[in-house]
């Protein structure tokens, strides 16, 4: 079976051939990937405590982010925990994303000052909106953040997946719940929000880019995810894993590679297809998206910080107390209402028709 880092050591000589300008950071995501689980990384020895004589030989692994065979026993260590600190109360993925405009930003000297601002962009929009009576109006909220660089074709595409339970307190400290399980607030009561907070975090970090950016409409999607545990399955995946899984590489040539990725271009209707890239530049791609150094991916904000005991504990008990919200269905609501708008106007068309008639 075909694996990414069987692709990534195929090619990576014929990549670094061409010599390709590389940063500090993707010069040891190089190291990493060609010497992990190697005798470069030295090993460790295994022997049956019942069964002597009997021993089992194994390298040590590299553990870089975006090595591909690293990050499993991680992930499922971090959704165990994350799982555990969930609360009764219904929860929502809020995903930040960018203009292509500002992805410049994130190459070069300049790069983790301008995730840095993403987060504190996001995290200021987050909060404060939450904080607004006319939505939640929880004025002590908390959400868990993961940085995604990467989409399906493995194209550098940063944004922001927020975890966040419809649940708060307030500034007097009682607990308050969104009224509907499956709405917290539309996305539009965010993109504004977001762009200004973003602006000021580019100036406190003396970054610039093209002022036609501003006048731009910002992706921003706010989906329900029930009790919050598929959401913590979801973003697992990303979390300790690298660009792309073992599972969508079909076929490694010696001059290409052929994957498999979801094409959402069609929102209700995504299909899957197959894309072949030349070694080369499966390789760019996959380097395009190392990190730089000591930027954290993964961040905790209100009372979803370690550090928040007391406010998240509160929740915690207040949220077993109070039943959940009902599920109402608002797009059908919505749907239903445009539905008989159309129909409304359809009949005054038909009156007027007739009228002309007569």
């Amino acid at each position: 079976m075909p694996t990414v880092i069987d692709a990534l050591r195929r090619f990576l000589p014929t990549y670094l051939s061409t010599k390709p300008v590389l940063s500090g950071v993707q010069r040891r995501a190089v190291w990493a990937l060609q010497n992990c689980r190697t005798a470069v990384m030295g090993g460790h020895v295994h022997e049956c405590p019942t069964c002597p004589g009997q021993r089992e030989y194994g390298f040590n692994s590299c553990h870089h982010k975006s090595c591909p065979q690293c990050g499993r026993t991680a992930t499922a260590e971090w959704v165990r925990r994350e799982q555990g600190k969930l609360i009764p109360a219904p929860y929502f993925m809020v995903t930040f994303t960018l203009p292509s405009e500002l992805r410049d930003l994130f190459f070069g000297k300049e790069a983790k000052a301008a995730y840095d601002a993403f987060f504190h962009a996001s995290a200021a929009t987050l909060s404060q909106t939450l904080a607004e009576k006319k939505w939640l109006g929880a004025d002590t909220s908390g959400f868990t953040m993961v940085l995604h660089t990467w989409n399906q074709k493995m194209l550098f595409h940063p944004h922001l997946h927020c975890i966040v339970p419809g649940a708060g307190l307030d500034t007097q400290g009682n607990y308050v719940v969104v009224k509907n399980a499956d709405y917290l607030m539309p996305a539009d009561a965010l993109k504004k929000v977001l762009r200004h907070h973003f602006g000021q975090q580019m100036k406190a970090h003396g970054l610039s880019c093209d002022p036609a950016v501003w006048r731009k409409k910002w992706g921003v999607n706010v989906q329900a995810f029930g009790s919050g545990e598929n959401a913590v399955k979801y973003l697992g995946r990303y979390i300790f894993r690298s660009v792309i899984s073992d599972s969508r590489i079909l076929s490694i040539t010696d001059t290409h590679v052929t994957f498999r990725y979801l094409d959402r271009s069609d929102r209700n209707n995504p299909r899957a297809r197959t894309m072949t890239l030349s070694g080369i530049e499966f390789v760019r791609r996959h380097l395009r998206h190392v990190q730089p150094a000591k930027l954290r991916a993964v961040r905790y904000y209100g009372y979803h910080h370690p550090a928040a005991k007391r406010p998240g504990s509160a929740c915690n008990k207040a949220a077993e107390l109070r039943p959940l919200p009902p599920r109402r269905a608002h797009r059908q609501k919505r749907q239903l209402r445009t539905k008989k708008q159309e129909l409304r106007s359809e009949n005054t068309c038909v009156r007027a028709a007739s009228s002309r008639c007569k």
